[in-house]
């Protein structure tokens, strides 16, 4: 198998690079017009660029009457002020919803920010548009549009309703501070809610008092550093979807060389990217629903069109590391090589699984052999904390090994062979297993809580993958097994396999039938790496 990642990166940087050299001379020529005299004498700005929340309205509901088939526009209610609360779905209607990812899009600080409710619109309109990109993007997505979040500060120019609470960072982890106050907020949650999206953006910018007026576009947040996609990659994506247009980006903390802040550096805030981690609305539907989230700023509609259309494109591609097409939004536990992700073929089921399993956190443990070991990979899964005390015993591999052999769905006889081969079973080393999750033990120190009440433990309804990075892409996988059985390919019940970014991705699907009557699941993994890589003496001593 070939990993297409670095090539395709490298074409990307390529192109980037001769639209940068490209436009090289304009920008040489606007730099010298600054001397001109254009530029010494006093210029007239005009008028408010923005445009009145009638005509906004008006625009709206002629792309509705316009695309019937393509778009659905609603109301979610009224402002505190009485004004109409906007809601447009936009998505090929004749393809079925089990297939499409669902983006939400909104304006979260549309009251004084003004460039966000024009730059959505200015979107909405390029994908009814017809062009053949968008007509695919539509066709395997649905993308839920709020377009004018905050109608009342949006007319009075302010970040807040009447009620002085702002529907962009009014909010707790649980929903909206002071709903009954804050009903433009609550309009979101309610879309959040239902959608439960892939990706959540929100866009941000140029207030618009006058023509001509500058903001810095970026793909993130300024005040909020928990307000960027957990992939940085999308956010560069993004930036440079624009650049190629020649619309430039900050680069927020990396282009002022400045590391986040944290609790024990706060002695030295002063030195640190003045953005705070806080619980703003996006933060909401990250943690419910495990949300790519981001926030930009814009000066320009066109810029904003470019960015969004970039993030649109993710959806509808296969991310580098992933295995269907579709937004990456798929693990929910791992932190070393191998990953415990959402299950399904279609997206739907896929966002079943993902939203079930990010949220029952608390009752899973995960973990994988360790030390690990080249050609060997012993990786489990427990849904829930009774099983981690009984199966899983003191952690290591030799008290787990003796304490399935009871289990009745088990066969012990691979599990114990593989687990007496492993190097940490020579008594010079610990053989255990690293865990995170409900019951994890990490490194000797407890993650998560001990116990949960009954109410809290539920069956696994929709399904779960267990996932192995390889790091050997040329591998060539000699045995697999799950829970001592033999696995077959099979996208819904068995194992898959890829090569990307250097792994060799090897997953087993278990399915919401497994799931659902089982609470342990032990994969055993036996692979030639096909490649030998020195270590240590060996490297020194050029063996």
């Amino acid at each position: 198998m070939k990993d297409l990642y670095d090539r395709s990166r490298l074409r990307s940087n390529r192109r980037n690079f001769l639209a940068v050299a490209g436009g090289l001379g304009s920008y040489l020529t606007a730099f010298s017009a600054l001397s001109s005299p254009l530029f010494s004498q006093a210029r007239d700005y005009g008028p408010p660029a923005w445009i009145p929340l009638e005509k906004l309205e008006r625009r709206l509901q002629e792309l509705g009457r316009r695309y019937p088939d393509l778009m659905n526009l609603r109301t979610l209610g009224k402002s505190v002020e009485g004004r109409s609360l906007w809601v447009a779905t936009l998505t090929d209607s004749s393809v079925g919803d089990e297939t499409k990812e669902h983006v939400l899009l909104t304006t979260l600080h549309s009251g004084i920010e003004r460039i966000g409710p024009s730059s959505l619109l200015y979107l909405m309109r390029w994908l009814l548009s017809g062009h053949p990109m968008a007509r695919e993007m539509l066709r395997k997505q649905r993308i839920v549009c709020l377009p004018i979040v905050n109608p009342d500060g949006y007319v009075s120019g302010s970040f807040h309703n009447k009620n002085d609470l702002d529907p962009y960072s009014s909010w707790t982890l649980e929903g909206p501070m002071e709903p009954e106050k804050n009903p433009e907020a609550m309009a979101v949650k309610r879309i959040m809610d239902e959608l439960q999206p892939e990706v959540h953006g929100d866009m941000h910018g140029s207030i618009l008092d006058f023509h001509g007026s500058i903001h810095a576009d970026t793909s993130a947040a300024y005040s909020n550093v928990s307000l960027r996609p957990y992939h940085h990659e999308i956010m560069r994506l993004m930036n440079e979807a624009a650049l190629e247009e020649g619309y430039p980006a900050d680069w927020l903390e990396e282009d002022s060389e400045r590391i986040f802040w944290g609790p024990e550096l706060d002695p030295i805030r002063d030195k640190v990217w003045k953005g705070r981690p806080r619980a703003y609305a996006a933060i909401y539907c990250y943690n419910r629903y495990h949300s790519i989230v981001t926030a930009n700023e814009n000066a320009w509609e066109r810029s904003a069109l470019l960015r969004y259309r970039r993030l649109l494109q993710i959806g509808n591609e296969v991310w580098p590391g992933e295995y269907f097409p579709g937004y990456p939004t798929r693990v929910i536990m791992g932190n070393d090589l191998h990953r415990l992700t959402a299950y399904g073929v279609t997206a739907a089921q896929r966002r079943k699984s993902r939203v079930e399993l990010w949220n029952k956190t608390r009752q899973i443990t995960f973990g994988f052999d360790w030390p690990e070991t080249e050609g060997m990979i012993l990786c489990f899964c427990a849904t829930s904390l009774t099983a981690v005390q009984k199966w899983l015993g003191d952690a290591t591999l030799s008290d787990m090994a003796q304490r399935i052999k009871s289990h009745p769905g088990f066969r012990s006889k691979e599990i114990l062979r593989l687990a007496k081969l492993h190097p940490g079973e020579d008594g010079k080393r610990p053989a255990a297993f690293l865990t995170e999750g409900g019951g994890a033990k990490y490194y000797g120190m407890d993650q998560g809580p001990d116990s949960l009440d009954a109410g809290e433990v539920s069956p696994i309804e929709h399904g779960l993958c267990i996932r192995l990075r390889i790091p050997y892409h040329k591998a060539e996988l000699l045995d697999l097994r799950l829970n001592g059985h033999p696995v077959g390919r099979s996208e819904s019940d068995g194992y898959v396999s890829w090569v990307a970014r250097g792994f060799f991705n090897v997953q087993v699907n278990v399915s919401p039938e497994r799931t659902k009557k089982d609470d342990f699941f032990l994969v055993t993994c036996e692979y030639d790496p096909r490649e030998r890589r020195t270590q240590g003496t060996a490297t020194w001593e050029g063996k």
